[in-house]
């Protein structure tokens, strides 16, 4: 990306440093609790409880990857009880995936895990920077969603 003067070089970096480091703390907290499974499908059940149902279409741009990639994944999710898929309301030709009851469970069980990992490490950091951190994040993620609605819009309800 280009920067410009009404977006100086310090911000650019400051906004690559914010998508870096919460890439790794996501990758650290995942590696620090291997019972809160795979990855890729707290990712996916994760996309699903934000975003609502969806096509697999959907899917694949909201998580970046290919239809066929997301396909699987998708399948995945649906044969272990996580998802189901059924008729799109707005198109009868076409299906949305959905996450179930099972796949809500899966996601509290895979948070928590990271979140019972996480927590000694966290009581050696000062908790109000703890604290600050989190509201702040929450607040920066509210902002920048209110910024551009459609890139956070339900595909199909």
């Amino acid at each position: 990306m280009e920067v410009t003067e009404s977006q100086p070089a310090e911000l650019h970096d400051v906004a690559v440093g914010l998508v870096t480091t919460s890439a790794r703390i996501s990758r650290l907290a995942a590696a620090l609790a291997p019972e809160s499974g795979p990855r890729a499908i707290t990712r996916a059940l994760s996309l699903l409880d934000e975003y609502g149902a969806m096509r697999i279409s959907d899917f694949a741009h909201i998580d970046r990857c290919s239809q066929p990639s997301a396909t699987a994944l998708v399948s995945k999710l649906i044969q272990q009880g996580f998802a189901t898929r059924r008729r799109d309301p707005n198109d009868s030709r076409a299906v949305v995936v959905e996450i179930t009851s099972a796949g809500h469970e899966q996601l509290t069980r895979s948070r928590e895990a990271i979140g019972k990992a996480l927590t000694p490490r966290l009581s050696q950091i000062d908790p109000d920077l703890i604290t600050r951190l989190h509201q702040d994040l929450a607040e920066l993620y509210q902002a920048l969603k209110e910024q551009n609605p459609q890139a956070h819009s339900r595909k199909a309800s």
